[in-house]
């Protein structure tokens, strides 16, 4: 169930929030560039019509606006190269109240090209012209509270977020650690309760781990170095031979605390203070197969570089679905192999994908390796992983 529930958010995010209009390429910045239509004119109605077209793609987005070489070089591979072909349209309109002409979003004019110059239309015969939009993605905004895409309880300064996905203690920290933040430890009545209802609101309903574990002494202690100035142990316990790291039974609505096995499979509850400049990490985790990865700071951010090596048993090839990819094409790129080290790449992704599926040709070892520069604007990746087909053997054949 907990991964019904997370892959539902996952597609939640891909088809709630805004993407590249199909056929739109993802090029930098979180800004999707394609093109909208041919069409016969005269100039002197090219910037108008541009206008109008871009505004039927999306409310928000623009016809092509220049303000620096690297968009100058981006549009002219996409301008005829005489005029004789025809036009490629620029967003240049006129600004009725200054009577000076500027972008179509607003902003001045303050690039020219050095070599390759722009030119101006007037009414004359009719002409063939392409129109070209651009649609800024909006970033992921961040809380007002300075939670983002974790949960606030109101004046104690700090963000919960419960992750559904069973896993072990040890699993649980790097997970917490992913998204920025620490195992929770829990200071007073208020924040327990809290972390009880957020973990029933993700269906987290049969316990979670928190940050405490045992130590040398035999005393239990948050992780993050906090005091143990607050307890909700069940009755009698910790219980000795019980083990050594601590849970919540968010069954009840006292959330009461119990010592646990830390291999036990728990989903985990995780904390970070407000405002928390703490960036994600790439932890190094094992997956097992149907387990859905995300890049470190899904999807508030995508700066963080990453590689997973994806196994499934020795005879059988990987197959990774990419639910979600939203990757700068100037700057970002996916890159999987076949195998791991010396592995022969499969496919080099990047820009705007979902549901597509890519498959190992060899090796039982899948390299994803994940490397922006930058990941500006966009959200990053998120992936699934099951075997597939019996790795083809001299001699034999390969089943499907």
């Amino acid at each position: 169930m907990w991964r019904l529930l997370f892959l539902v958010t996952i597609l939640q995010l891909a088809h709630c929030q805004s993407t590249c209009p199909k056929g739109y390429d993802l090029v930098r910045d979180g800004e999707c560039r394609g093109h909208a239509k041919t069409a016969t004119i005269t100039l002197d109605l090219g910037s108008s019509i541009a206008v109008d077209t871009c505004a039927g793609v999306q409310p928000s987005s623009k016809p092509v606006i220049i303000h620096d070489d690297e968009h100058q070089d981006y549009w002219k591979a996409f301008a005829p190269e005489n005029t004789s072909e025809g036009f490629l349209i620029l967003g240049i309109v006129c600004d009725k109240k200054s009577g000076r002409y500027m972008w179509a979003d607003g902003t001045r004019i303050d690039y020219k090209p050095s070599l390759v110059g722009w030119n101006p239309g007037g009414r004359g015969s009719p002409v063939s012209a392409d129109f070209y939009c651009t649609y800024q993605i909006a970033p992921s905004p961040p809380g007002a509270d300075g939670c983002d895409n974790f949960a606030d309880d109101e004046d104690d300064g700090v963000c919960y977020q419960v992750s559904p996905a069973t896993e072990n203690w040890q699993d649980a920290h790097m997970t917490c650690k992913k998204l920025g933040a620490e195992l929770a430890s829990i200071h007073n009545q208020q924040e327990n309760n809290f972390i009880r209802r957020l973990a029933v609101s993700k269906g987290a309903v049969n316990g979670v781990f928190l940050g405490a574990s045992v130590q040398q002494d035999g005393s239990f202690a948050w992780i993050d170095g906090s005091k143990m100035d607050y307890e909700n142990y069940y009755p009698g316990f910790p219980k000795k031979n019980f083990g050594d790291c601590i849970g919540m039974d968010s069954s009840t609505s006292a959330g009461q605390w119990m010592n646990v096995d830390c291999n036990s499979q728990l989903p985990v509850a995780c904390i970070r203070q407000q405002g928390s400049t703490e960036g994600p990490v790439c932890t190094g985790d094992d997956y097992a197969e149907g387990t859905i990865i995300t890049s470190p700071g899904f999807p508030n951010t995508a700066s963080t570089e990453c590689d997973w090596f994806l196994t499934v048993e020795p005879d059988k090839k990987v197959q990774m679905e990419i639910i979600l990819l939203e990757a700068n094409s100037c700057c970002d790129t996916l890159i999987l192999y076949d195998g791991y080290l010396g592995g022969s790449v499969i496919e080099k992704l990047s820009g705007s994908i979902q549901n597509q599926t890519y498959t190992t040709k060899t090796s039982n070892i899948m390299r994803v390796s994940w490397q922006p520069n930058g990941g500006v604007n966009v959200r990053g990746l998120a992936v699934n992983h099951l075997s597939c087909c019996v790795i083809f053997i001299q001699g034999t054949s390969t089943l499907n």
